[in-house]
């Protein structure tokens, strides 16, 4: 379906048309617009005139994109002052345009005038003491902290989420984002979405990446190289370890992983069934009561954590798969998916309902990895739902996410020393 702001074919106009139609419409939130990017420059507000794709005082009717090149993306202006708005996305902010658009609202009879690039990066060697460059982050952010009090502000964010998915898509925003991670909001009214999937994906990976205290704690690769582009099939990535630079894939040794399903996010470190190396040798020779040692602990941690919420399992995979074709999704022959808390006392009696200590899982698990012949692929870690108990409903999700990798620390100790 079309969008509302859909009125132009470049998605940087687009986004700008969408930006000015929402502060035009709702004078809250032009008034908060220019106390938060443009503070004290307009004495009064109140009769503020705004113009897309033009100059003060002269509109363009012209649908055609390409005459308007060389105008400002958008003016804000009143008496003799005007604030110019220049946004990019895919192309750089230049000085030598800045300049451009300056002295032709200067030759209308402005004398204040200030300039606002929009970017996706900034861009310290583009200067104008009257130029102030801002994100597009920074302006998705702002929108949201205004979502409840101004409707014109929830259609902006909206736009923006659907907005980055097309430029995602199209391969028109390669690096960076114009939205920022702000929780996974999937739920009855707001159902999951392949397109809004990847896009969360993304986002929280990316946060997930500037954290140090896993490159400190487990000894991951936070440069390493993940999934790529995701194109089709189940929404996932992954994060290799330090430890495994001899390795020539990432399904030769263990890694993090970090998926988006309709249901809930899983969060899990993954030992597939093509392991090589010295972890292989570690993990497939344990001992029963020192495995049982590492999960107990695993679990633990779980729980010191998490709690007993119901906002999540800690648990464990045993899965085979095969595809018909490269680009097939996964025939599933066998999967085995456990509540590790049900494996121990104390831990198990805390559930509710209460649970019985059950062994048996954990023990048919040892049995199959020290005796398998086939690729199954081992999983432990937890998956965080959508539900009314969720914990991933806000910003700091990557925070659950990284406390769950951490939780698997008495495992990867074992497998890397």
């Amino acid at each position: 379906m079309r969008n509302i702001f859909d009125q132009y074919s470049q998605p940087e106009n687009k986004l700008t048309h969408c930006l000015v139609s929402c502060i035009y419409e709702d004078t809250y939130l032009l008034n908060s617009f220019l106390q938060t990017f443009c503070p004290n420059f307009f004495d009064k507000k109140s009769n503020l005139k705004i113009e897309e794709q033009s100059v003060p005082g002269e509109r363009h009717l012209s649908d055609d994109e390409n005459e308007k090149k060389g105008l400002p993306d958008a003016v804000i202006y009143l008496d003799g002052k005007c604030l110019i708005l220049e946004s990019k996305i895919s192309s750089k902010l230049e000085r030598d345009q800045l300049i451009r658009h300056q002295r032709t609202v200067a030759r209308r009879g402005f004398d204040e005038i200030k300039l606002i690039g929009i970017v996706v990066d900034l861009m310290p060697n583009v200067r104008l003491d009257n130029l102030k460059q801002i994100t597009w982050n920074e302006i998705y952010n702002w929108a949201y902290k205004e979502r409840k009090r101004s409707d014109w502000a929830k259609k902006l964010i909206d736009y923006f989420n659907v907005a980055e998915n097309k430029m995602v898509e199209e391969e028109y925003l390669k690096d960076g984002s114009i939205t920022e991670f702000t929780g996974i909001h999937f739920n009855d009214e707001n159902p999951y979405s392949y397109r809004e999937g990847k896009r969360q994906l993304k986002l929280l990976m990316s946060k997930i990446r500037q954290n140090k205290i896993l490159e400190k704690e487990l000894n991951v690769d936070l440069q390493s190289k993940g999934r790529g582009g995701i194109k089709k099939g189940n929404v996932w990535d992954f994060i290799s370890f330090k430890s495994i630079s001899k390795i020539n894939s990432f399904t030769e040794a263990p890694h993090l992983t970090l998926g988006i399903t309709p249901d809930y996010v899983s969060c899990d470190l993954t030992i597939p069934y093509q392991i090589k190396g010295t972890a292989k040798k570690r993990f497939y020779n344990l001992s029963w009561e020192k495995y049982k040692e590492i999960f107990h602990n695993v679990a633990l941690n779980y729980k010191k954590h998490f709690g007993n919420s119901e906002g999540f399992k800690p648990r464990i995979i045993l899965g085979q798969r095969r595809y018909p074709s490269q680009s097939s999704p996964a025939i599933h022959d066998a999967v085995l998916d456990f509540d590790i808390r049900t494996a121990f006392d104390g831990l198990s009696s805390s559930l509710k309902p209460t649970q019985k200590k059950q062994e048996e899982w954990l023990k048919t698990v040892f049995e199959i990895n020290n005796n398998k012949k086939s690729n199954i692929q081992f999983q432990v870690g937890a998956c965080f739902y959508f539900n009314k108990h969720t914990l991933i409903d806000d910003k700091d999700a990557d925070q659950v996410m990284i406390k769950s990798y951490l939780s698997c620390k008495p495992l990867t100790d074992h497998l890397f020393g």
